[in-house]
């Protein structure tokens, strides 16, 4: 990247916790000149921490991107314990595997991370959350004003138009932390919210994956996982494009159209029903902090041309 082209880049925090599709989304970035990934920090999710940050750090080793810090987060939720999604994503998050890193996480936290970075930068930094949002409701109770300051934050959360993919009621990541998922939805910050029901838009079959080939590393790998995780079941037959939509959400923001809405989400406070835990529930669908992303108005076409470009996916 050169200094021109990084000084006209989105500057990007990822908060993540690999995961196949968050791997396929964080591939998409570092391969994408018009953003900066400025740092990534972890969670538990879809995967215990420790292997979230190990697959974090592992797939910035493979794509040559040593500069960029990683700096390690939530082990738990705000209350509870992480449920997890091996039955999704495999006990190891990836489904190809990749050498053990050699590079270190940061010895400075996530939440600390974000809160210099959002506070000290020069241009206002965008958070992309890819999982569940422990590690920006720690930050909300301890510096609101970092979260403030942020350009933009876009989640990859909820359903809102949809049944959910842990309960009938939630998604996976609200779901796994919903009392985060509810102070964040609650605090007033500038979130872009892609949900599920936006992100069934955008899918790859069996078939299309297995025919992907690509000219580049980054594409290479990511086709790679793809393959890995129609493998691991043959009765799977459609990969949700779920993170990727979000991370282009910010990169290539026409491919949705936002609808503002106020909203919360169910938790333990409300409901001693574990099984409503995560449930998106609209205040006021005429206007609000949150934007959401409407999903008859996903353009999926455009989606897929984007992923295929910045993979090189032929």
């Amino acid at each position: 990247m050169t200094s021109e082209t990084r000084n006209k880049a989105i500057p990007v925090i990822v908060d993540t916790d690999p995961g196949v599709d968050d791997a396929v989304a964080i591939l998409m970035l570092l391969g994408d000149p018009t953003c900066e990934i400025v740092g990534f920090t972890t969670t538990a999710g879809n995967v215990p921490l420790a292997r979230s940050t190990r697959n974090t750090l592992a797939l910035l080793e493979y794509a040559g991107r040593l500069d960029i810090p990683v700096c390690r987060g939530a082990a738990r939720p705000v209350r509870g314990r992480f449920a997890y999604a091996r039955h999704v994503h495999s006990a190891a998050g990836l489904t190809r595997r990749l050498p053990d890193p050699s590079m270190h996480p940061s010895e400075i936290g996530a939440v600390q991370f974000m809160e210099r970075t959002l506070m000290d930068t020069r241009s206002p930094v965008t958070v992309i959350a890819l999982g569940p949002l422990t590690n920006l409701a720690r930050l909300w109770r301890r510096n609101p004003a970092a979260l403030q300051s942020a350009e933009r934050i876009v989640v990859m959360g909820g359903a809102v138009h949809t049944e959910g993919n842990a309960t009938p009621h939630a998604e996976f990541n609200f779901y796994s932390d919903p009392t985060a998922a509810r102070i964040i939805m609650e605090s007033g910050l500038p979130i872009t919210l892609i949900d599920l029901a936006a992100c069934r838009q955008v899918s790859i079959s069996r078939d299309q994956a297995h025919r992907v080939r690509s000219a580049s590393r980054l594409g290479t790998l990511a086709a790679e996982l793809l393959h890995g995780w129609f493998d691991r079941d043959p009765a799977r037959q459609d990969f949700h494009l779920y993170d990727p939509l979000a991370a282009l959400a910010v990169t290539h923001p026409h491919v949705v159209e936002l609808d503002g809405t106020t909203m919360t989400v169910v938790d333990s406070d409300v409901t001693d029903d574990g099984a409503m835990w995560g449930k998106c529930e609209v205040v006021d669908a005429n206007q609000g902090p949150t934007l959401v992303a409407a999903p008859d108005r996903v353009d999926s076409a455009a989606a897929h041309s984007a992923i295929q470009h910045l993979l090189e996916w032929t």
